[in-house]
């Protein structure tokens, strides 16, 4: 294997990683964001070591830096809170702002459970859009596991934490961001969102996919896997490497009328 020609920059106390390209950072930015008591690297399994030590012999992979985005649960009392944590990254990011080693013009937003609601809440709040051109710079927005309807297990005891409401099925936040999201998007449109589920999700399901429908998404896709396996890599060839190939190759072009 070569030597990797990325750095990887890693700020525990802050729950951020960043991997990008050591001779000049990429033009664009893919954007990672954990769920319920996840961690910034370890829900995506060996991601972030591949991308580091061989992103750069996979296309479109090469075209793309990234940063993993994280938080500490019990500090989140709702999916805005998430929103703002991901809005204040991507103005820094747009910016060129430290720590990131170059201004970026086009972002790639991956979430896992928890984290796909505060991608939802950032897509309809647009009071937290900086630039105000967010969503025209948004290439692909891709959510693994997200709880289309809650969580069963949000009613059990040991999910104490104070966005546990936001999990509990038909819950009140989650009505309201579906609410909130349904109504934002006919007048601003974001690109379509990628939704996996899992046949084995034992956490969100994946029944209530056929009953509820956010604005903008594309259909449903069901693989069978479970809701951590889906976000962790087994090497190169796996499902989540592919989901992760489609939200960073480049879009097609319209045909010429």
């Amino acid at each position: 294997m070569s030597l990797p020609t990325r750095d990887f920059l890693d700020r525990t106390a802050d729950h951020w990683a960043y991997i990008v390209r050591r001779e000049q950072p990429a033009p664009n930015l893919a954007v990672f964001l954990h769920g319920y008591t996840g961690d910034y690297l370890g829900t995506w399994g060996r991601l972030p070591h591949m991308l580091y030590e061989e992103a750069d012999a996979h296309p479109p992979l090469a075209d793309w830096d990234y940063v993993f985005l994280g938080y500490r649960t019990g500090a989140v009392e709702c999916c805005l809170d998430l929103a703002r944590r991901l809005a204040t990254e991507l103005a820094k990011a747009h910016a060129g702002a430290a720590p990131y080693r170059g201004a970026y013009a086009r972002f790639a937003l991956l979430g896992h459970s928890l984290g796909t609601l505060g991608i939802r809440q950032l897509l309809c709040a647009s009071v937290l859009h900086t630039p105000p051109t967010l969503l025209e710079q948004l290439h692909s927005i891709t959510l693994f596991g997200t709880p289309v309807n809650g969580s069963p297990l949000a009613r059990f005891g040991q999910w104490v934490f104070p966005v546990s409401d936001a999990l509990r099925p038909a819950s009140p936040q989650l009505r309201m961001l579906k609410a909130w999201t349904d109504s934002s998007y006919q007048p601003r449109r974001w690109p379509a969102p990628r939704v996996l589920l899992g046949l084995e999700d034992q956490v969100v399901g994946h029944k209530f996919a056929d009953l509820v429908n956010w604005a903008g998404d594309e259909p449903a896709r069901l693989e069978s896997l479970g809701h951590s396996a889906m976000v962790k890599p087994t090497g190169w060839d796996c499902t989540v490497v592919d989901y992760l190939v489609q939200a960073l190759s480049p879009l097609p072009v319209p045909a010429a009328r």
